[in-house]
């Protein structure tokens, strides 16, 4: 029998596919049953929640990155005698802030007016380690997400981070094995950000990761899975 949990659900972020999950899943023990998932383009953190959970696995250990953390906390809120552990990786327990919906209802109307690629594809600089902007392979993987993610999506996405509750009391009332991973270069969602979930629960792990920006996931699969495999023990 393996020493590791059985099922691992994992949650890609804003702009992503679960395709962003591929070289996680490539590097990680073949005994685990990997689930990644593409987030439906529902506007509300809950219902996104109860409408991935129709499909996943009655107890599984969750992953979610980024936006896919606002996700993963929806799904401990909404069924927490499902989730044996939770990983949040370069994402936060707040709601969103004031400026936060301004920035997002601008980003919408671009949206609207057609302007979607040009808009994430200018942000590539924000959300992408310098070394890896000029990586064609990754360049690659992102473009094809951004084709298969869509403007409808982005949308849908946005407004249900507008909406988004706080979420570190859950944190705090809920006893599983917690692990908080960050990444040093994050602009996106800075390092502290993370690491500010601490306070809610302060049993949870922190480890850092190297030579990354926001998107971890795709930028550094091999050390991610790494940090993953001792939690994947409990």
């Amino acid at each position: 029998m393996s020493k590791y949990a059985e099922n691992l659900v994992l949650i890609p972020g804003l702009n992503n596919t679960k395709q962003t999950w591929d070289g996680v899943v490539e590097a990680l023990p073949k005994s685990i049953n990997t689930f990644p998932v593409d987030v439906p383009a529902i506007a509300n953190i809950d219902e996104i929640a109860k409408e991935l959970l129709k499909d996943l696995p009655e107890k599984f250990h969750l992953v979610g990155h980024s936006f896919g953390g606002f996700v993963a906390l929806a799904i401990l809120a909404n069924a927490p005698e499902r989730v044996s552990a939770l990983s949040l990786v370069g994402t936060n327990a707040e709601a969103d802030s004031e400026a936060g919906k301004e920035f997002r209802k601008k980003a919408i109307a671009r949206v609207e007016a057609g302007e979607y690629e040009e808009m994430v594809n200018a942000a590539a600089h924000r959300t992408f380690h310098p070394d890896n902007l000029d990586n064609p392979k990754l360049q690659e993987i992102r473009e094809q997400m951004l084709k298969d993610y869509g403007p409808e999506r982005y949308i849908a996405h946005a407004k249900a981070i507008m909406d988004k509750p706080d979420r570190n009391s859950l944190l705090a009332n809920t006893d599983i094995p917690y692990l908080f991973i960050a990444s040093t270069d994050d602009l996106v969602i800075p390092l502290e950000s993370t690491k500010a979930m601490l306070e809610s629960a302060p049993k949870a792990e922190f480890k850092t990761i190297e030579k990354t920006g926001h998107l971890a996931p795709l930028e550094q699969p091999e050390a991610l899975a790494e940090l993953l495999l001792p939690w994947l023990e409990k």
